[in-house]
Parts: C-alpha cells; structure tokens; sequence
C-alpha cells in the first residue's frame, strides 16, 4: 500500500485550517486516512505548524511519501532536514530541463523536403531566398531614379569630347 503524508482540509468556507495525515494514496483529499500526525492553520498570524516529529519521522521511515506541501512544511520546522541527513537519497534532485522543441506540422515538413528535393533533381543552383526583412526596410533613397541615370551619361560623354578636343 502507497501511503502519502499530506493535507485533509477543514474548516468554513474561505477560513481553512488543515490537519497533516498519513492516507492511502488512492482515497480521496478529505477522505479515509490512516492516522492524524499534526495540524497546519494559515490564517493565523503567524501561521501554526505541529507536526509531531516522532510519527513523522517513522512513517517517513517506512516510505511514506509527503506531498509538496507537506514537504515545505516539514522543512520549515526542520523534521525534513533531519530526514535527508538520516537518508541523503532522499533528497530530491532537480528535474532536468526539456529542450524545447520546435513544432512544424506535417504540411510545413513535405514542403520543406520538396524544397529541399528540388534543386538537387533540377542540378541548377538553388532558388533565391527571400529578401531579409532588414533590405525591404532599406529607404528608397539609396537607389538612383532612372531619368537621372538617363541625364549624367550625355553629360559624361559631352565632357569626355571637350577634353579630346
């Protein structure tokens, strides 16, 4: 049997007071528990943590598992802490972090394996690629009209006959 030490809830609406117990994981949050091992109240100030560190520290022994909180809770008074020293694989060792993966739907994939297909069956080098969105915000300005294009070659060739002359 999978034993958990967490938190059964009492008390009225919006003003909650928890007892900490030792439950079968499978029976439900307020339900069937095995035995009452301290109290939790969070609305008083400060808040009100008894655990009783003999029973926590057997059903810890025997493997029971506490929940996140009551793990916080444990910490806080210092029951955890002694347990991780009595059992240093006890711990809990950071979660790695996931890489995250980029998602490309199915459509997306076979264009790119067409795209990808295409110049190596045709043998000609590859299509251009798209402009970077840096050269379309380049001002019209640096490219010269094409009237005064037209205008400065007679005017450089006019000067080129002056000099021969």
């Amino acid at each position: 049997m999978a034993t958990r030490i967490r938190l059964r809830r009492m008390g009225s609406n919006k003003r909650p007071f928890y007892r900490v117990v030792v439950a079968d994981q499978r029976s439900p949050r307020d339900g069937r528990f095995i035995e009452i091992i301290g109290k939790y109240h969070p609305l008083s100030d400060p808040s009100l943590i008894e655990i009783d560190e003999q029973r926590a520290m057997y059903w810890l022994r025997v493997g029971a598992q506490p929940s996140n909180q009551v793990r916080n809770l444990m910490a806080k008074i210092g029951i955890w802490d002694k347990f991780v020293a009595e059992r240093p694989a006890a711990a809990i060792a950071p979660k790695p972090e996931r890489l995250a993966k980029e998602k490309v739907s199915k459509k997306q994939q076979a264009r790119a394996a067409e795209a990808e297909a295409a110049p190596a069956e045709a043998g000609a080098a590859p299509a251009e690629a798209p402009a970077p969105p840096e050269a379309a915000a380049e001002p019209v300005e640096a490219a010269e009209p094409p009237e005064a294009a037209a205008t400065e070659e007679p005017a450089v060739e006019a000067a080129e006959e002056t000099s021969e002359g």
